[in-house]
């Protein structure tokens, strides 16, 4: 074989390997393109989740609650708590 030959063959495989590369790369730009398309959902979804919660909190707090009744203060301290709970762990995840 000569060496013009030898050099085309050469130049013929790495062009093979770019071309392999090229490809590659199409390909886990598309995997990145579909998974960021997939995590702007989950946040928009998270998003109303998380606005609705407030939302619902907010209605906890308006709750009238003028029951004389002991067990129904005890159940207000409760819900009073776990709203606190809720209002943290909304602020952590806005954070």
């Amino acid at each position: 074989m000569s060496i013009e030959l030898e050099k085309i063959n050469l130049i013929s495989e790495k062009v093979t390997v770019l071309i392999d590369l090229k490809n590659q790369q199409d390909n886990e730009i598309e995997r990145l393109k579909e998974e960021l398309k997939t995590l702007k959902e989950e946040r928009f979804t998270l998003a109303s989740l998380n606005s609705n919660l407030e939302k619902e909190i907010v209605l906890l707090k308006t709750i009238d609650r003028t029951s004389t009744n002991t067990s129904d203060k005890l159940d207000e301290v409760k819900i009073s708590g776990m709203i606190k709970e809720i209002e943290e762990c909304l602020a952590l995840l806005k954070s």
